[in-house]
Protein backbone atom coordinates (compact mmCIF):
# COMPACT_ATOMS: atom_id res chain seq x y z
CA UNK A 1 0.00 0.00 0.00
CA UNK A 2 1.15 3.27 -1.18
CA UNK A 3 1.17 6.95 0.87
CA UNK A 4 -0.52 9.66 -0.83
CA UNK A 5 2.86 11.34 -0.56
CA UNK A 6 4.67 8.06 -1.97
CA UNK A 7 2.64 8.53 -5.00
CA UNK A 8 2.90 11.60 -5.35
CA UNK A 9 6.55 11.56 -6.14
CA UNK A 10 6.27 8.31 -8.05
CA UNK A 11 4.13 10.11 -10.65
CA UNK A 12 6.55 13.19 -10.75
CA UNK A 13 9.60 10.94 -10.81
CA UNK A 14 7.51 9.70 -14.22
CA UNK A 15 7.65 13.32 -15.55
CA UNK A 16 4.16 14.66 -14.07
CA UNK A 17 2.90 14.45 -18.30
CA UNK A 18 -0.55 12.93 -17.58
CA UNK A 19 -2.88 13.60 -14.62
CA UNK A 20 -2.41 12.41 -11.40
CA UNK A 21 -5.05 9.34 -11.77
CA UNK A 22 -7.27 8.89 -8.73
CA UNK A 23 -9.53 5.58 -8.40
CA UNK A 24 -12.05 5.38 -5.77
CA UNK A 25 -14.00 2.18 -4.70
CA UNK A 26 -16.41 1.30 -2.79
CA UNK A 27 -19.74 -0.61 -2.00
CA UNK A 28 -23.08 0.64 -3.33
CA UNK A 29 -23.99 4.02 -1.24
CA UNK A 30 -20.86 4.07 0.33
CA UNK A 31 -20.06 7.81 -0.29
CA UNK A 32 -18.19 6.96 -3.19
CA UNK A 33 -19.51 9.96 -5.47
CA UNK A 34 -19.64 12.69 -2.40
CA UNK A 35 -16.61 12.32 -1.23
CA UNK A 36 -15.33 12.66 -5.32
CA UNK A 37 -17.41 15.67 -5.14
CA UNK A 38 -15.34 17.10 -2.21
CA UNK A 39 -11.96 16.16 -3.49
CA UNK A 40 -12.92 18.07 -6.37
CA UNK A 41 -13.99 21.19 -4.61
CA UNK A 42 -11.50 21.32 -2.17
CA UNK A 43 -8.51 20.43 -4.79
CA UNK A 44 -8.91 24.02 -6.72
CA UNK A 45 -7.31 25.54 -8.33
CA UNK A 46 -5.84 22.00 -9.71
CA UNK A 47 -8.36 21.36 -12.71
CA UNK A 48 -10.29 18.05 -11.90
CA UNK A 49 -11.87 15.75 -14.52
CA UNK A 50 -14.47 13.42 -12.30
CA UNK A 51 -15.31 10.10 -14.31
CA UNK A 52 -18.35 8.37 -12.79
CA UNK A 53 -18.43 4.49 -13.66
CA UNK A 54 -22.08 4.14 -13.82
CA UNK A 55 -22.11 6.54 -16.96
CA UNK A 56 -20.56 2.86 -19.02
CA UNK A 57 -23.54 0.83 -17.66
CA UNK A 58 -24.74 -1.36 -20.33
CA UNK A 59 -28.45 -1.33 -21.46
CA UNK A 60 -30.86 -3.40 -19.17
CA UNK A 61 -31.30 -5.99 -21.68
CA UNK A 62 -27.57 -6.26 -22.44
CA UNK A 63 -27.23 -6.63 -18.99
CA UNK A 64 -25.85 -10.15 -16.87
CA UNK A 65 -29.32 -10.84 -14.91
CA UNK A 66 -30.41 -12.37 -11.80
CA UNK A 67 -32.79 -14.86 -10.96
CA UNK A 68 -35.73 -13.06 -8.59
CA UNK A 69 -37.39 -15.50 -6.51
CA UNK A 70 -40.08 -12.52 -5.58
CA UNK A 71 -41.10 -11.67 -8.89
CA UNK A 72 -39.76 -15.29 -10.10
CA UNK A 73 -38.18 -13.97 -13.66
CA UNK A 74 -34.78 -12.76 -14.72
CA UNK A 75 -33.70 -9.02 -13.78
CA UNK A 76 -30.59 -6.86 -14.93
CA UNK A 77 -27.89 -7.25 -12.34
CA UNK A 78 -26.04 -3.71 -12.47
CA UNK A 79 -22.79 -4.60 -9.39
CA UNK A 80 -21.11 -7.55 -11.84
CA UNK A 81 -18.20 -6.64 -13.96
CA UNK A 82 -20.23 -7.69 -17.19
CA UNK A 83 -22.39 -4.83 -16.23
CA UNK A 84 -20.28 -2.33 -17.90
CA UNK A 85 -19.07 -1.66 -20.97
CA UNK A 86 -15.98 -2.76 -20.13
CA UNK A 87 -13.71 -1.82 -23.43
CA UNK A 88 -15.13 1.44 -23.74
CA UNK A 89 -14.43 2.01 -20.55
CA UNK A 90 -10.95 1.26 -20.62
CA UNK A 91 -10.57 3.20 -23.92
CA UNK A 92 -11.94 6.17 -22.51
CA UNK A 93 -9.98 6.31 -19.66
CA UNK A 94 -6.57 6.00 -21.27
CA UNK A 95 -7.59 8.50 -23.18
CA UNK A 96 -7.58 10.81 -20.33
CA UNK A 97 -5.31 13.78 -21.34
CA UNK A 98 -6.85 16.97 -19.84
CA UNK A 99 -6.33 18.49 -16.26
CA UNK A 100 -4.21 17.54 -13.36
CA UNK A 101 -6.18 15.45 -11.42
CA UNK A 102 -8.77 12.89 -12.85
CA UNK A 103 -10.61 10.64 -10.37
CA UNK A 104 -12.82 7.82 -11.36
CA UNK A 105 -15.35 6.45 -8.67
CA UNK A 106 -17.70 3.37 -8.84
CA UNK A 107 -18.62 0.30 -7.34
CA UNK A 108 -16.10 -1.98 -9.29
CA UNK A 109 -13.06 0.72 -10.40
CA UNK A 110 -10.95 -1.52 -8.73
CA UNK A 111 -12.35 -4.66 -10.10
CA UNK A 112 -10.36 -4.23 -13.33
CA UNK A 113 -6.91 -4.78 -13.59
CA UNK A 114 -7.37 -2.17 -17.12
CA UNK A 115 -7.62 0.16 -15.06
CA UNK A 116 -5.61 0.01 -11.80
CA UNK A 117 -2.67 -0.27 -13.98
CA UNK A 118 -4.21 3.56 -14.77
CA UNK A 119 -4.09 4.77 -11.44
CA UNK A 120 -1.49 6.82 -9.35
CA UNK A 121 -3.33 6.05 -6.31
CA UNK A 122 -6.22 3.70 -5.52
CA UNK A 123 -9.06 4.22 -2.49
CA UNK A 124 -11.95 2.32 -1.29
CA UNK A 125 -14.65 4.28 0.89
CA UNK A 126 -15.66 1.48 3.63
CA UNK A 127 -19.19 1.52 4.90
CA UNK A 128 -21.04 -0.77 7.23
CA UNK A 129 -23.93 -2.21 5.15
CA UNK A 130 -26.84 -1.13 7.54
CA UNK A 131 -25.87 2.21 7.01
CA UNK A 132 -25.43 1.69 3.30
CA UNK A 133 -29.25 -0.12 2.71
CA UNK A 134 -30.56 2.83 4.61
CA UNK A 135 -28.34 5.39 2.33
CA UNK A 136 -29.82 3.64 -0.89
CA UNK A 137 -33.52 3.56 0.67
CA UNK A 138 -33.16 7.32 1.19
CA UNK A 139 -31.48 7.75 -1.99
CA UNK A 140 -34.01 6.25 -4.43
CA UNK A 141 -37.11 7.19 -2.57
CA UNK A 142 -36.32 10.49 -4.30
CA UNK A 143 -37.24 9.33 -7.63
CA UNK A 144 -40.24 6.21 -6.13
CA UNK A 145 -43.05 6.21 -4.20
CA UNK A 146 -42.44 2.29 -3.08
CA UNK A 147 -39.15 1.24 -0.83
CA UNK A 148 -40.22 -2.23 -1.24
CA UNK A 149 -38.14 -2.42 -4.94
CA UNK A 150 -35.15 -1.10 -3.32
CA UNK A 151 -34.92 -3.72 -0.41
CA UNK A 152 -35.90 -6.58 -2.44
CA UNK A 153 -33.04 -5.79 -5.17
CA UNK A 154 -30.70 -4.71 -2.78
CA UNK A 155 -31.30 -8.23 -0.65
CA UNK A 156 -31.98 -10.93 -3.93
CA UNK A 157 -28.85 -8.40 -6.06
CA UNK A 158 -26.85 -5.89 -4.31
CA UNK A 159 -26.04 -7.78 -1.27
CA UNK A 160 -24.29 -10.87 -2.88
CA UNK A 161 -22.61 -9.00 -5.44
CA UNK A 162 -21.13 -6.93 -3.09
CA UNK A 163 -19.54 -10.24 -1.18
CA UNK A 164 -18.50 -11.62 -4.38
CA UNK A 165 -17.42 -8.73 -6.43
CA UNK A 166 -17.20 -5.57 -4.50
CA UNK A 167 -15.69 -6.17 -1.14
CA UNK A 168 -12.84 -8.40 -2.10
CA UNK A 169 -11.19 -5.21 -4.40
CA UNK A 170 -10.40 -3.55 -1.04
CA UNK A 171 -7.26 -5.47 -1.05
CA UNK A 172 -6.17 -3.62 -3.56
CA UNK A 173 -6.80 -0.34 -2.02
CA UNK A 174 -3.46 2.07 -1.06
CA UNK A 175 -6.28 3.80 1.38
CA UNK A 176 -9.04 3.01 2.95
CA UNK A 177 -11.62 5.95 4.04
CA UNK A 178 -13.86 5.12 6.43
CA UNK A 179 -17.48 6.13 4.89
CA UNK A 180 -19.84 6.26 8.21
CA UNK A 181 -21.77 8.80 9.53
CA UNK A 182 -20.01 8.17 12.74
CA UNK A 183 -16.96 8.83 11.41
CA UNK A 184 -17.27 12.32 9.87
CA UNK A 185 -13.66 13.47 11.34
CA UNK A 186 -11.91 10.92 10.99
CA UNK A 187 -12.75 11.23 7.65
CA UNK A 188 -12.04 14.42 7.10
CA UNK A 189 -8.18 14.49 8.58
CA UNK A 190 -7.61 12.16 6.09
CA UNK A 191 -9.31 14.50 3.43
CA UNK A 192 -7.79 17.62 4.50
CA UNK A 193 -3.82 15.16 4.17
CA UNK A 194 -4.94 13.53 0.72
CA UNK A 195 -5.66 17.37 -0.35
CA UNK A 196 -2.51 19.40 0.62
CA UNK A 197 -0.15 16.39 -0.49
CA UNK A 198 -1.86 17.10 -4.16
CA UNK A 199 -2.04 21.01 -3.99
CA UNK A 200 1.76 20.18 -3.57
CA UNK A 201 1.62 19.44 -7.28
CA UNK A 202 0.74 22.96 -8.74
CA UNK A 203 3.47 24.54 -6.90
Amino acid sequence: MATIEAALEGWQRRGGKRPFFIGMGGGSAAGKSTLAAVLAERLAPLRVEMIGQDRFFKRPEDMPKYYSGIHGDYRPAYNEPDSFKQEEMFAYCRGVAGGDVVILEGILVLWFAELRELMDFKIYIEADADERIIRRIRRNMKTVDDYDPITEYYLESVRGQHREYNAPTREYADLIVPGGMAQTEERERIVDNLCATLLDMGD
